[in-house]
């Protein structure tokens, strides 16, 4: 395809709409702090004030996090006891709900009053799905400080079981009055610490609400990865494989970070967690990038900025790769920035093949504003910069098959313009320019096509070969845009008098071939001759000048005469310049006697040769 370039003013839009849109994306991931965490914030030794959690008596769900206490372990592991015991001085209150990237683990305390009213079964709800490590304990009374204070025993901890949810989550029932829940919870990128507290029979019907969700997210990707696969099949394009290549690997770093893949398929292997949290982004990237290649036709159209795209798309695969190795942790930083450079990259491609009028990128540009929205909240969330909302969470899984569902209309549309393009281009090998009729590749092909159906139908065949008369004489009288517009008129009379079923060609000049199929009598190729002698005779009307015109034409009958288109050709064309010494405007069925009337008999029609 050409290269088309945009007004320069229209260029400058274009910019200035990227340019706008990144400070647009940076100002939100600028938004949230980006320094030492929150649970850091406050002065060393400053005492958090103890916040009790009083349980309502019409509970449903309730946010946490303004009661949270954090401890750090500062690379020692803690018994449930011994934090426990520390003191209220020990901890920090939870100013914010990003608490940044950590080593190591965090011991989250919330204390609870449950009076005699309130529900008796609750459900304790972390904010994400999938975590590194989570343990949840239940103190009955209070802790060490409060009751030595008061003259009371601590009373025992008691480890909670999870529930079987794509949610971390954990019922309990504590005991009526105060008490206190320990949790030492670590995570792949920052801690978000959005944890609910639900009555358990509201969490049971928002668990079933979300299984529903999460089906309804999950059919639809399986569905677009079945579709695609059959036309992949049956078109064997390479954006269709690159396409299920890409669904398939944000199939998996879908079912990773929202749990379902825990829940569902590697409940005892939590390892999968750990290779789809850090190495599923960059494959999801590797497969998206490979598809954007193939999809916008880059290596062809834009090389520069494929060759961008092919260097970030394999330093995803080889970080893919990476995360297989022990101590691959570290990763999860570096497959954040290939994320952000892939999602920068794809948005600069879709806008280099708009500025090349190429449907396809507008579509994927018009679409991709949401992705990046979310794409670099979800960053931002990962990175600590960014508080826990549905935008930066589970946003992206939405926005993903939106975005599937919009590409597989855009690649409907790319195979359509590409067929377009290349009947265009079938239409300048096999078709005159001038007259819209066929030329001598398109009589070949199309001809001998339908003198092979003929001979299986078991019927007649005829192939005309016509030369207007008195081209010349109005070429130098009028000028050749005339004769051009007379040879453009008589094209237009032969199509109509000979009808669909013909196969008619201009071969060069004033010079026409007729094929004439399925005749159930050769009578019937002599009676359209003269029909179309008739036609060609009546005057032209052309740019208020009347002109006039006639034909000679020779007939060469099938299979009397001849089996070949070939040798078909070369008796019409004998036979049509007896018809020119007959006087004109007249036809000649071919005969035998007429091999020495003219020299063309000596040589033999030959198909042209396909580049």
């Amino acid at each position: 395809m050409p290269r088309l370039s945009l007004h320069p003013h229209r260029r400058e839009r274009l910019r200035a709409l990227i340019l706008l849109q990144t400070v647009m994306l940076l100002a939100l991931m600028m938004s949230a702090p980006m320094s030492a965490p929150a649970w850091a914030a406050a002065p060393s030794g400053a005492s958090a004030s103890p916040l009790v959690v009083l349980v309502p008596q019409d509970l449903r769900r309730q946010n946490l996090q303004h009661a949270l206490q954090v401890y750090r372990e500062n690379g020692k592991r803690l018994e449930p006891s011994a934090v426990a015991a520390l003191p209220d001085a020990r901890f920090q209150a939870v100013n914010s709900s990003n608490l940044g990237i950590s080593e190591d683990a965090l011991w989250l305390r919330v204390r609870l009053f449950r009076s005699a009213q309130s529900p008796e079964q609750l459900v304790l709800q972390l904010g994400r799905p999938v975590w590194r490590e989570a343990q949840a304990y239940l103190l009955p009374l209070l802790p060490t400080d409060l009751a030595q204070a008061s003259g009371e025993r601590p009373a025992g901890i008691g480890q909670l079981d999870s529930l079987h949810s794509r949610y971390t989550a954990y019922a309990f029932q504590p005991p009526e009055g105060p008490s206190t829940l320990l949790l030492r919870v670590a995570q792949y990128g920052a801690l978000t610490p959005e944890f609910h507290l639900w009555n358990a029979g509201a969490f049971r019907q928002y668990a079933v609400d979300d299984a529903l969700l999460q089906g309804l997210f999950y059919g639809m990707v399986a569905a677009l990865l079945i579709y695609n696969a059959f036309l992949f099949l049956s078109t064997r394009d390479r954006a269709y494989f690159a396409y299920i290549l890409w669904q398939s690997a944000t199939l998996f770093y879908m079912l990773a970070i929202s749990g379902v893949g825990q829940h569902q398929l590697w409940p005892d292997t939590l390892v999968w967690n750990s290779i789809g949290l850090v190495g599923g982004l960059p494959l999801m990237c590797a497969g998206g990038l490979y598809f954007i290649r193939a999809y916008l036709l880059l290596p062809r159209h834009a090389p520069h900025t494929d060759l961008a795209l092919q260097i970030v798309q394999w330093l995803a695969i080889t970080l893919a790769v990476a995360v297989l190795l022990p101590n691959s942790e570290w990763l999860l930083v570096p497959a954040q920035l290939i994320a952000a450079a892939s999602l920068v990259l794809i948005a600069w491609a879709a806008a280099v093949r708009w500025q090349q009028r190429f449907m396809p990128a507008i579509i994927l540009l018009l679409s991709l504003f949401p992705l990046l929205i979310v794409g670099f909240a979800n960053i931002g969330r990962t990175l600590g910069w960014l508080p826990e909302t549905f935008l930066t969470s589970d946003a992206l899984q939405w926005v993903s098959v939106f975005l599937a569902l919009v590409l597989t209309y855009g690649l409907s549309v790319r195979v359509a313009q590409l067929r377009e393009r290349a009947t265009r281009l079938q239409d300048l090998l096999l078709k005159d320019p001038l007259t819209g009729l066929l030329n001598r590749n398109g009589l070949f092909d199309s001809g001998q096509r339908q003198l092979d159906r003929t001979q299986d139908s078991q019927t007649f065949a005829a192939v005309l070969w016509l030369d207007l008369d008195g081209l010349k004489r109005i070429n130098d009288q009028f000028g050749h845009a005339a004769g051009d517009a007379l040879i453009q008129a008589a094209s237009a009379r032969l199509r109509e008098a000979f009808g669909p079923d013909a196969v008619c060609a201009r071969l060069g000049g004033d010079e026409f071939a007729v094929v004439l199929p399925n005749l159930p009598s050769p009578r019937l190729a002599e009676d359209l001759a003269r029909h179309a002698l008739e036609r060609l005779r009546s005057p032209y009307a052309l740019s208020g000048r009347e002109f006039r015109a006639s034909g000679s034409i020779g007939v060469a009958l099938y299979p009397s005469h001849a089996q070949t288109l070939e040798e078909l050709l070369r008796l019409a064309d004998v036979a049509m310049y007896r018809a020119k010494a007959l006087g004109r405007d007249t036809y000649v069925v071919w005969e035998p006697d007429m091999e020495a009337d003219v020299q063309t008999s000596l040589f033999q029609f030959t198909r042209p040769t396909r580049s």
